[in-house]
């Protein structure tokens, strides 16, 4: 009995001091958003095909984060594609109000489920003021899920041909919004070849993912059922596990930042549990990642809030 009770504080100890360890490289390799612009821009040198993912599709600091970095890299660094995990048709009519045609912007949206946000009427509105600015150098956005991309253990590879048609046809570089699930590069997450694995075998060094996650706050979930369709609902992020990154990053000294994840990282090579939030409010709100080699870099933002849903 003595021996089991010395070998469980062994143990215990040694889950201790990793996670000194671990926080230590943190706190000394991540950069607070408000001062990490010129890090981003130097991880992005040669990159091609850029994808932010979320650990939900109803988090409002996540929308705003995404809209500050694709408008930074469409002003400053020649982006000019914007995709998004959604219909092919109802971004074609978003794309028509960004070029300027006479299109109202909220009946384009209608139909965008959770991403018919005022965080997302600011982006589109931002685009079309670059556009105007620059009819020679416009940007577009397009949707590269389409009809018919259901059944989970293909959906992955046709939205990743999608992207790589618009990439071949363009020579553009392009940024991609989907949820962290869809963006990881490893199958510990999703556990079959996501978008970033296929993405990754694809451009190899020229791509480059960002995992979004959260600690606590609220988030708008969008539920859907045969007699109601799609609903919203407000809920509350539940405690998260102590043995898990997200708490992991939640004592960081710097409550939001931005780090990139080295081969050299203690990241590399664990496997632990990130924010996962679907469609619908159920269990398991987390998912296991293998963090650094799962994405290139994380956003982190402690304390989140729901997206703010337009009203009719």
């Amino acid at each position: 009995m003595k021996k089991l009770y010395f070998v469980i504080l062994l143990l215990m100890s040694l889950a201790s001091y990793a996670q000194e360890t671990d926080l230590a490289w943190l706190n000394q390799n991540a950069i607070s958003l408000t001062s990490c612009q010129s890090k981003l821009k130097q991880d992005l040198k040669g990159i091609e095909v850029l994808m932010l993912g979320e650990a939900s599709h109803g988090t409002k600091e996540f929308y705003l984060e995404k809209n500050k970095i694709i408008q930074y890299l469409v002003t400053h660094e020649g982006y000019t594609q914007i995709g998004f995990e959604h219909l092919d048709t109802e971004f074609a009519r978003i794309n028509d109000f960004i070029q300027g045609k006479n299109v109202d912007l909220s009946t384009a949206m209608k139909n965008l489920r959770a991403y018919r946000t005022q965080e997302f009427v600011e982006l589109f509105q931002c685009l079309k003021a670059y556009n105007d600015r620059n009819p020679t150098h416009k940007v577009t956005v397009f949707g590269f899920h389409r009809e018919g991309f259901y059944d989970p253990f293909t959906r992955d590879q046709l939205m990743t041909d999608e992207v790589v048609k618009v990439q071949n046809a363009t020579k553009a570089k392009i940024v991609l919004w989907a949820h962290n699930i869809h963006t990881a590069k490893n199958k510990t997450m999703p556990e079959i070849s996501a978008m970033g694995d296929y993405l990754k075998g694809v451009y190899g060094k020229r791509f480059f993912n960002i995992a979004f996650d959260t600690y606590e706050g609220s988030v708008r979930t969008m539920n859907w059922s045969e007699d109601k369709g799609y609903t919203f609902a407000v809920n509350q992020l539940v405690l998260v596990e102590k043995d898990s990154f997200t708490w992991l990053f939640g004592q960081s000294k710097s409550p939001d930042f931005y780090v990139r994840f080295t081969e050299e990282s203690p990241f590399a090579k664990q496997t632990k549990k990130i924010t996962n939030i679907m469609v619908g409010w159920k269990a398991p709100f987390a998912l296991p990642t293998t963090i650094g080699k799962d994405f290139d870099a994380l956003i982190f933002i402690k304390k989140t809030s729901e997206s703010q849903l337009i009203k009719d």
